[in-house]
């Protein structure tokens, strides 16, 4: 206080607006985890991560994700076992490849 004058502090809620997010409980004991590792809040782990993908810094994440997904379906094809074919035509690898290829992240 200066001259008798009372110092007013602006109300942080007044430069944030709140949303709701569901996890899955193992999500949430992670994110807890992580954040008293790293003495970090929940909301800003939130914020960074929203404001990465409105900014398409996903592509990151999700090029590398691919490329986990792509060495899984080169490991499938180098199997002897997954050589196996089933009377549709299609080979074991085929198929497990098939499902790999529909979890693969397309830029929206």
């Amino acid at each position: 206080m200066e001259n008798g004058t009372k110092e007013i502090k602006k109300s942080r809620f007044k430069s944030v607006v709140p949303v709701m997010i569901y996890m899955s409980p193992e999500d949430r004991k992670n994110l807890h985890k992580y954040c008293a590792k790293q003495s970090i809040a929940a909301s800003v782990i939130a914020r960074e991560g929203i404001r990465m993908r409105l900014a398409g810094e996903e592509d990151v994440f999700n090029k590398g994700f691919n490329e986990g997904l792509n060495k899984a379906m080169q490991i499938v094809n180098a199997t002897d076992g997954a050589k196996m074919m089933f009377p549709s035509g299609k080979s074991f690898a085929e198929l497990v490849n098939e499902n790999i290829a529909d979890y693969m992240r397309l830029k929206s």
